[in-house]
């Protein structure tokens, strides 16, 4: 098998005057082992990633892990319909302790979003079809789950999965309706200022995407869905990956974006669209959804309660995300008016 990958990206690695004699599948990287040392050779899947590549390494160089140019003086390289960019294999330093790592992400992260931040003017039809359109989307849903919790109701014998759904009908009902208070929040907010913020965010602010070197240098990677977009997109995407995967939530993650917020500001319009969004349970929606209208009959009922479950306990992981950090920020103003008054 490796004497197969060797020949395979022989032609890519001889343009960066390289000769491997092994490489390893490392997630979507490959692990390049050459008579000068290791690297990693990741493919590009579509010719717009090498546009968003190179303005996010052009706005963010120190934060990015360096990429090589070839023998012709380009980052990239061409062989059979697909470009390749080749880095440093970071050799992970020690690693700080979990907590301070969460924080660290987050501070860095932010600092990343400064370097970009712009403000933007956005027109009140724009704003208003943007609510419009979320308030239909989630009435709909709701309605969906309603209709579907009453039918099962009418069950003689509820299925497993069904009785699950009954049992967290209401707090999904709730999810739904801090949703669409903070969503209202950030709507009257909006038609009066008609500004919002933008930066180049990372696309996956995942915490496997942010590496340390032995020399205690912090960089992101993986940098293809990068974009123009509120900050908050990469909070959203940072915060939900982790609840979806694991269990108990941690106060890190908390300390995580109290940490980002001190390195810049969260505005109250940008919160409440960020609670919105993380709080609405889109998830279960779709997964109930798709039990109802598109029951796959190789997943077991067992494996469909098991699903349900996990998507229940992201959706509460959020809540208490949610629920922390308005108490965090509710302890702070009290705190500035209390000093005020004196």
């Amino acid at each position: 098998m490796n004497r197969e990958l060797l020949e395979l990206y022989r032609p890519i690695l001889q343009q960066y005057g390289l000769q491997a004699h092994r490489i390893d599948h490392v997630g979507k990287v490959k692990k390049v082992y050459t008579n000068v040392g290791v690297f990693a050779l990741k493919e590009i899947k579509h010719d717009r990633q090498i546009q968003t590549v190179q303005q996010a390494y052009s706005l963010y160089t120190k934060q990015s892990v360096p990429l090589y140019l070839s023998r012709q003086g380009t980052p990239f390289v061409f062989y059979q319909g697909q470009y390749y960019y080749l880095m440093p294999w970071i050799t992970q330093g020690t690693n700080p302790e979990r907590g301070e790592r969460i924080r660290s992400f987050f501070r860095d992260l932010a600092y990343l979003h400064r370097q970009s931040l712009k403000e933007v003017d956005v027109k009140e039809e724009e704003i208003t079809h943007y609510y419009e359109a979320r308030k239909s989307e989630w009435e709909k849903q709701r309605t969906f789950l309603q209709s579907y919790v009453e039918q099962c109701e009418h069950e003689w014998y509820m299925s497993p999965f069904q009785l699950q759904v009954c049992t967290y009908f209401h707090e999904t009902m709730q999810a739904y309706w801090f949703a669409e208070t903070q969503l209202e929040k950030w709507y009257e907010k909006i038609k009066e200022t008609k500004k919002w913020r933008m930066v180049f965010i990372h696309g996956n602010a995942l915490l496997s995407h942010y590496v340390h070197d032995e020399k205690g240098n912090r960089y992101f990677l993986s940098w293809e869905r990068a974009c123009w977009a509120s900050p908050l997109a990469d909070l959203f995407t940072s915060l939900y990956h982790h609840v979806r995967t694991s269990h108990p939530i941690g106060d890190e993650w908390i300390d995580g974006v109290v940490e980002y917020e001190q390195q810049l500001s969260i505005l109250d319009e940008e919160q409440a669209f960020f609670f919105s969004h993380l709080a609405q349970p889109d998830s279960m929606y779709r997964f109930v959804s798709q039990y109802a209208t598109e029951r796959q009959k190789e997943r077991s009922e067992r494996d469909y309660v098991s699903r349900l479950h996990r998507r229940y306990w992201a959706m509460k992981n959020i809540e208490y995300i949610v629920m922390r950090l308005i108490q965090i920020k509710e302890a702070k103003q009290a705190e500035e008016q209390s000093e005020v008054s004196l």
